[in-house]
């Protein structure tokens, strides 16, 4: 069973300043984790797959640089798997990796593409985010896939949040109601539904539908459960959609993320007399690690994350710190140093990614921060708990806790901030001619087709993130 893959690269609204929701930002696939752009553990994780086929969704403003990273991407995988080849004179697998520029506000839109285009030679397909981390092996997956009913032209894959790192003042993860359950004909745990808190807030009453408790009467309802984003998809959705022409029309797609198109698809499950093809459930065993670095609290927990791995390795292996002159910095093993990036006398880095061509001062403490390429930092400053953007100058004698600073800003001397973000000087958000222009989804989406009898409620909005952050 052969996959064509499509991964959805964007400008990640939850982690803005750093991403292309700010004009210093950089697209979401490429913010830093552990030195390595986030995009690659993914495409990593697509080569353990054996998928013949991956295609990367850009748009515009990150089409150039995404470019870039997966042609050296390429070239790195080429050069591994010519050592292989030498080492066990054996051709190693190797995928096609592609660029789709496609340019929409909604990730429902990419199902069209592949509706109108077609999927040949594959019948099946992915779709993944570019941002999951997870020692799941896709395997797991792939065979939850293959053992799926008949009747079941998708299977959706959630999972429980296991880092403990929600803030109850700034709500880190969203709540929906996701509804699945067991079906009576096969056994096998199907999607029922899905609402997001704002719709449930917004009709002031969460409905369960008389027809779904019929047919599903044990039903589960979860509060706690988080949208993966990956998505496994059989040629047989297009099918449906040729058979309902008048519904999936290019404006049905255009204004849904992809969520909300899976969501509608799961209901014919119990919407129907008969049953019709659905969409089978698939929960993350809480026991594997797997998360999505679609906010900045969870970026910096992914970066740490990797460093305390990195630090147990070390330590089993006995690999002990390098002796140092007496003034020299201290870096633990729990940290690490990008290329190029030079370290004062005296200065602590103590769980932090430092990224290259970095200049650090003289008695400088790092602690629990990611600090980004090209960063001045002058002598006695303190960072604890920051993200530092990239280009960023922070003076001498400043002291930053549980800060984001953004790219290309520079930090005055003497500066003390606690829980800011700090920005750069630009344009942006500025009022024109006293009118603010619209820019919500909420304003551009339009809205659903009121044919539909179960289309009755809000968009669904399954964090706002438009196209590429479903």
């Amino acid at each position: 069973m052969e996959f064509h893959a499509f991964i959805l690269c964007g400008p990640g609204k939850g982690l803005s300043p750093f991403s292309q929701q700010r004009s210093s930002g950089q697209p979401k696939a490429l913010l830093p984790v552990a030195n390595r752009p986030m995009i690659e553990g993914v495409l990593d994780w697509c080569e353990m797959a054996f998928f013949p086929k991956v295609t990367l969704i850009v748009n515009d403003d990150s089409e150039h640089q995404i470019s870039l990273e997966l042609d050296e991407y390429k070239r790195k995988l080429a050069a591994a798997n010519k050592a292989k080849q030498t080492a066990d004179e054996s051709s190693p697998y190797t995928t096609d990796f592609s660029i789709l520029n496609l340019e929409t506000d909604f990730s429902g839109y990419v199902l069209y593409h592949l509706y109108k285009s077609g999927i040949h030679p594959y019948h099946n397909f992915v779709v993944l985010p570019c941002d999951f981390v997870t020692n799941l092996p896709p395997q797991v997956f792939i065979e939850a896939y293959r053992n799926k009913s008949d009747k079941d032209v998708g299977l959706l894959v959630h999972y429980r949040n296991t880092l403990d790192i929600e803030d109850k003042k700034t709500k880190i993860f969203p709540t929906n109601y996701t509804f699945y359950g067991e079906s009576k004909d096969d056994d096998s745990t199907k999607l029922l539904d899905i609402y997001s808190a704002e719709d449930v807030e917004f009709h002031k009453t969460l409905k369960i539908r008389t027809q779904m408790t019929w047919r599903y009467p044990n039903t589960i309802i979860s509060k706690k459960l988080l949208n993966s984003g990956i998505f496994f998809g059989s040629g047989d959705i297009f099918t449906i959609f040729a058979a309902n022409p008048n519904r999936y029309t290019e404006a049905y797609f255009l204004c849904r993320p992809l969520t909300k198109i899976i969501r509608d698809l799961a209901r014919r499950s119990w919407r129907h007399s008969k049953l019709q093809e659905t969409i089978a459930f698939l929960i993350i065993p809480d026991i594997a690690t797997f998360y999505r670095i679609n906010n900045t609290p969870v970026l910096m927990e992914a970066n740490r994350s990797v460093l305390q791995q990195q630090a147990i390795q070390k330590s089993q292996s006995g690999v002990l710190p390098a002796a140092r002159e007496k003034n020299a910095a201290n870096v633990g093993i729990d940290s690490l140093i990008g290329d190029n990036s030079v370290l004062g006398e005296r200065t602590n880095v103590k769980m932090t990614v430092i990224g290259k061509n970095c200049k650090i001062g003289k008695r400088v403490r790092l602690t629990g921060s990611l600090v980004m390429d090209n960063v001045v930092i002058d002598d006695d400053v303190s960072l604890e708990n920051c993200i530092v953007g990239s280009d960023v100058i922070i003076h001498s004698k400043s002291k930053l806790t549980n800060c984001n600073v953004e790219a290309m800003h520079e930090v005055v001397n003497g500066s003390h901030f606690k829980g800011e973000t700090l920005l750069s000087l630009s344009l942006e958000g500025i009022v024109e001619n006293g009118m603010e222009t619209a820019t919500s989804e909420e304003d551009s989406s339009g809205s659903d087709d009121e044919s539909d009898d179960y289309d009755d409620d809000v968009e669904y909005d399954d964090n706002a993130d438009g196209l590429f952050d479903y």
